[in-house]
């Protein structure tokens, strides 16, 4: 075996471009799906880390049924009554500094040191948090902002800018990260919320004595619950970047498997002679698949480093768009484990031996003293074809056999194997092809003679067609959603001015207010939110008839079906929630009011891209009736013709408010915030959909790399006969560039494969929303500077080799 294995040092010792470049295809695969595995569980860990810390573990919350926030007198009701448990009041709210989204958490440092733990392990904070501005922050966070202690910290919360001192520094407390922790007085004059609570958190043994003092406004929430609905809300956000993480470690075995094909086809002559000196198909078996496992696992170890730095900065492109979206603030400190990476690491070292598992077989099946490297046994055009059928049938029975994600992601998985099985074939094609069309002229001669390559160029061209294709499907996707969006939202926007507060809701005075006494104003629409246990959303809708037009109804919406929903005898719901609840029109939904559950049939399916988890649609009076909830989120103003607001000074006069708590939004900044906010929720799926590319970029070099310095002696030939240095330069950079742009016209039918799919069948599996279809050219054409720049660097290398050698020892080499 060590014999075996000198004889493997020495190979790669006299291909170590080869060597390198497989180590960099697994390496990439991997540190994808790394970086998205560890992102996915900080996203997911951070969210009660540090209620936990400063209240314990196993906590539970005291929140609103109705509102967004509680009444502080809550607080102080609860604590007064005999029996009351240790209670702690907390105040959250998200603010923005140097661009990173933050938490702003508050808390009473009395209530906290009675609940000990803050006072066991950080019992100095208590006395720093009187302050009634200063922040306790953590070293990360502090290291990110530039921060030092007794510094300043300027902040912007819902658009007015605020200055924080920074009070301490603590060191390697993770339930900080990317958190304030802030007084609880000085945190409600500042945020403009006095006498407000985001929760109460109370100790797990008090769960009977709460459950019997609450009061049928406030409700309990354990731990569980919290995580559960922060998993459902960012499910489908979480199973797509894995699905992209895994395609990503499968297109780098595809480089791996590519670019091992050449090296065994390479090694046939000294396969050959090892079987001929005696050395055994079980020997030559556990010699070959050892030093795949060795260098896969190499290679994995580089993507395992990697992925833990790519993760980080995920986290920074992921953090905003968590935040806006499903409210969760990520930390930024990945917390590695031993069973994430040895799960990623076994993972890859299977799917590595399964990959070349027939070459190994290809491999072994050589005679012994075999000295030719032409007499691998191919698979035939019919064979091909039939398989290729075989693979597109098995996805076709999955994604029509079953409504859920993991068939449709599976039917792409077999629908892509069959693309790399079959491309081969038409590429070739298109080669000969092209040949025949100009058999005379440079590119097609040069071209036609990588036909002569059909077994050492397949697998490339499937590696790099899928890599490419991959890319451009996802980039096909993110386009086609963004157009919809942006579509949706410009029609759902009906009012001139959208008018909300900063710290509170509108008031019936104020509402009615705007309805009778603006004169500027012909209508006034107004939306208020609750949010469910399962994530979904309760929306009370108060529409003029000018409002009713935003709607894009799906099913109903009818004349008739309005009018139920007015008498609040019918509700309307979303495609989200129609989908993930299969609810049809006319079948009834219930939810939870606080006198109990009850059902409407439903009159109207709309679409939605707010909430992926769904909302059900009610009329604001029956809502009111329901709920005896008199608040309102945000009012819509349609003004009269050639009228206009007065400025934000007077608007403040006329609701009576003291200070700038007023957001005034025209239409149009409305539209552009919307697709704001969506380029930033897809700008880590763009860098992912980028970092497959770079792996397409690996595959394509790699291939045509090695095809160049297998042929030198064909192209010392060349020489021999006449050509000139400049000449095999321009025949070896042709070849490279037209092999790449016939991978890269195959990866157009691949990439709309792609597009479709994850368009028309995980878009609404993963997040219950169709995406009505929209093929933008860009990513098609940026596929060609892609493949020529990679296609003419693949190329270069070789040709500078070759062409600097001399002719006689190209043709003695072997």
């Amino acid at each position: 075996m060590k014999f075996l294995l000198r004889a493997s040092w020495q190979f790669f010792s006299r291909q170590p471009a080869q060597l390198m470049l497989a180590l960099i295809g697994v390496a990439a695969g991997v540190a994808v799906v790394t970086g998205v595995a560890l992102m996915r569980t900080a996203m997911i860990d951070s969210l009660d880390s540090a209620a936990r810390a400063l209240a314990g573990d196993d906590s539970l919350r005291i929140e609103s049924r109705l509102t967004r926030d509680l009444d502080q007198d809550q607080f102080a009701r609860l604590s007064q009554l005999p029996g009351s448990p240790v209670l702690i009041p907390f105040l959250s709210q998200r603010v923005r500094s140097d661009g990173a989204t933050l938490e702003l958490l508050a808390t009473d440092p009395i209530s906290a040191s009675a609940g000990q733990v803050l006072a066991a392990n950080r019992g100095p904070a208590t006395g720093l948090l009187g302050s009634p501005r200063g922040v306790i922050i953590n070293q990360a966070t502090a290291d990110r902002l530039g921060l030092q202690l007794d510094s300043e910290l300027s902040v912007s919360i819902d658009g007015r800018d605020a200055t924080l001192d920074i009070l301490a520094i603590f060191d390697n407390e993770l339930w900080l990260d990317n958190r304030l922790l802030m007084d609880l007085g000085g945190a409600q004059t500042l945020l403009g919320k006095m006498g407000r609570l985001s929760w109460i958190s109370a100790p797990s043994i008090s769960r009977t004595w709460l459950s019997e003092h609450l009061g049928p406004e406030l409700e309990l929430v354990k731990p569980a619950q919290r995580r559960a609905s922060v998993e459902r809300l960012t499910a489908g956000l979480r199973i797509n970047l894995t699905a992209l993480s895994l395609l990503a470690l499968v297109v780098g075995l595809f480089v791996v498997h590519a670019v091992l094909s050449f090296l065994l086809v390479q090694r046939q002559q000294q396969i050959g002679m090892l079987r001929a000196l005696g050395v055994t198909l079980r020997r030559l078996r556990t010699w070959l698949l050892t030093e795949v496992l060795l260098l896969t696992g190499f290679g994995a170890l580089i993507g395992l480093a990697a992925g833990t730095e790519l993760a980080r900065g995920l986290l920074v492109l992921i953090q905003s768009p968590a935040a806006e979206l499903y409210g969760v603030v990520t930390g930024q400190q990945i917390m590695p484990s031993r069973s994430l990476y040895g799960g990623i690491l076994a993972l890859t070292l299977l799917l590595a031996a399964i990959s070349v598992s027939g070459l190994i077989i290809t491999a072994l099946s050589i005679p012994p003293g075999q000295l030719s490297r032409g007499a691998r046994q191919e698979i035939s055009a019919s064979q091909r074809a039939l398989l290729a059928a075989l693979l597109f049938s098995i996805g076709l029975v999955l994604i029509l056999g079953s409504s859920s994600l993991i068939a449709a992601l599976l039917a792409l998985f077999f629908w892509l194997s069959a693309c790399a099985v079959i491309v081969p074939l038409i590429a070739l094609a298109l080669l000969a092809a092209i040949r025949r069309f100009s058999p005379s002229s440079l590119f097609g001669r040069a071209l036609g003679m990588l036909a002569a390559s059909r077994q050492r160029l397949s697998p490339s061209l499937a590696a790099l067609s899928l890599a490419l294709g991959l890319s451009a499907g996802m980039a096909l996707m993110v386009d086609g959603f963004r157009t919809a969006v942006d579509d949706w939202v410009t029609r759902l926007l009906r009012a001139d001015v959208y008018l909300s507060l900063q710290a509170e809701d509108f008031s019936p005075t104020q509402f009615q207010t705007m309805q009778q006494d603006w004169p500027e104003v012909a209508a006034v629409s107004s939306v208020r939110q609750i949010r469910q246990d399962d994530g979904s959303q309760l929306v009370a809708y108060e529409l003029p008839e000018a409002a009713r037009g935003g709607f894009e109804f799906l099913a109903g919406g009818e004349a008739a079906d309005w009018a139920a929903f007015d008498r609040g005898q019918g509700v309307l719901i979303s495609e989200p929630q129609a989908q993930r609840r299969a609810l049809a029109l006319g079948d009834s939904v219930s939810w939870t009011t606080p006198s109990g559950e009850i059902s409407r049939p439903i009159v109207g399916i709309y679409r939605d891209y707010a909430n992926d988890n769904g909302q059900i649609a009610m009329a604001d009076r029956f809502y009111r009736t329901l709920f005896d909830d008199t608040g309102r989120d945000s009012v819509g103003l349609y003004l009269k013709a050639g009228q206009s607001l007065p400025d934000s000074e007077q608007l403040l006069l006329r609701l009576g408010l003291t200070d700038e708590q007023l957001n005034r939004t025209r239409r149009e900044d409305v539209r552009l915030i919307t697709l704001a906010i969506f380029d930033r929720t897809f700008r880590i799926t763009q860098a992912l959909a980028l970092l497959v590319g770079l792996i397409a970029v690996i595959s394509l070099i790699s291939a045509l790399m090695a095809l160049g310095l297998e042929r030198r002696r064909e192209y010392a030939t060349l020489r021999a006969l006449g050509l000139s240095r400049g000449g095999l330069r321009r025949w070896i950079l042709t070849q490279t560039v037209g092999l790449a742009l016939v991978a890269a016209v195959l990866a157009i039918p691949i990439s709309l494969l792609i597009h479709l799919v994850l368009s028309l069948a995980v878009q609404p599996r993963a997040f219950g929303w169709s995406v009505p279809l929209d093929l933008s050219i860009g990513p098609w054409l940026q596929l060609v500077p892609l493949a020529v720049a990679a296609g003419l660097l693949a190329g270069l290398i070789p040709a500078w080799s070759i062409g600097r050698r001399a002719v006689s020892h190209q043709l003695r080499s072997r």
